[in-house]
């Protein structure tokens, strides 16, 4: 069974025991396509089941906010769009906030309600950029005219700050 470690580091006497944590487990690998992999070795399952363990051990910490640096970077271009799809579609269930560290500009345009610049610099300041694209989102905006404007301002954006 995926472990509930994560749980065991961060718990709290009067909170959630871990019967009940094993069993949010058992409905969550449901939820993520992963039930009949349990009791499975990583060696054993695809990448993009692999980031879907390792997302859910995240969710398992009970926290807030979620930290997720560079969580699809590794895969393939398939997978990586599969993933993004999963998530969006898990989005509106989570109640969560995430903190997504990403440098794909169309991956934080689409999974983003703000995109945070950092600078290169130490005297520069942290651009904010607001995303006005509707929810539920999905992967067909990717052609929308807003979409793209925005991931030109972003370029442009990139752009400026590295010119210097």
């Amino acid at each position: 069974m995926i472990a509930y470690y994560p749980w065991e580091l961060n718990r709290e006497p009067t909170k959630v025991g871990k019967e009940e944590v094993i069993a949010d487990i058992q409905i969550n690998l449901e939820r993520f396509g992963l039930g009949k992999y349990g009791q499975s070795y990583p060696n054993e399952l695809s990448g993009g089941m692999r980031h879907r363990v390792a997302f859910l051990r995240t969710l398992i910490t009970g926290q807030d906010l979620l930290l997720l640096d560079e969580p699809f970077g590794a895969l393939d271009a398939m997978t990586k769009r599969e993933m993004h799809r999963w998530l969006l579609d898990l989005w509106d269930d989570l109640h969560k906030t995430v903190l997504f560290i990403t440098h794909d500009l169309e991956e934080a345009i689409l999974l983003s309600d703000r995109i945070y610049l950092l600078p290169a610099e130490c005297n520069q300041e942290v651009q904010e950029i607001h995303v006005n694209l509707p929810r539920p989102r999905h992967y067909a905006m990717n052609y929308d005219p807003d979409f793209i404007q925005l991931r030109q301002d972003l370029e442009q954006r990139l752009y400026e700050k590295t010119s210097f």
